[in-house]
């Protein structure tokens, strides 16, 4: 499952669904991977991860820590200046996966997070800044090197998740 969270009339903040909109059309073919775009990860992530192994969840970044267009690969726990993952309005994906868990549903084990540090996001419209725009492409990259591995795996089993 390829997630991709964001608000794409606020400028930056929309990467992730920039990033699932280009993912979903070059993994149409296969089976394998879902790929959605979401506007709020928390509590609405529970129902697109449950049953999956294995996720990649596409995030803005505003932490100020780096320079606009920076991708990062973060952790569940590092997931500071995450727009969506950290909100302050619903739980954390944390407490997400942990609650899902706590259900009893089976949860995805190995969870991959990017982050792409945003220049505008306080401005409503649509399109990404330069720097943005620029990172796509090699965060496609390093998503389709990271699900390859996960994607094979579930061929050979014939599994269809």
């Amino acid at each position: 499952m390829i997630v991709g969270l964001g608000n794409e009339i606020a400028g930056d903040d929309g990467v992730g669904i920039h990033v699932a909109r280009l993912l979903g059309e070059r993994l149409a073919e296969s089976s394998d991977v879902d790929v959605v775009a979401l506007p709020w990860a928390g509590l609405a992530l529970l129902d697109i991860l449950r049953g999956r192994q294995t996720a990649v969840i596409v995030d803005c970044l505003t932490s100020d820590a780096r320079p606009p267009g920076t991708v990062v690969r973060l952790d569940q726990e590092g997931i500071a200046g995450s727009v969506r993952l950290n909100s302050f309005h619903d739980i954390s994906f944390p407490t997400a996966i942990a609650f899902g868990r706590k259900m009893g549903w089976e949860m995805p084990t190995q969870i991959a997070i990017w982050g792409v540090e945003a220049a505008i996001v306080d401005t409503f419209f649509e399109g990404l800044s330069p720097a943005v725009e620029a990172a796509i492409e090699p965060l496609i990259r390093e998503v389709l090197e990271f699900i390859e591995p996960a994607v094979r795996g579930l061929a050979t089993m014939g599994a269809t998740r």
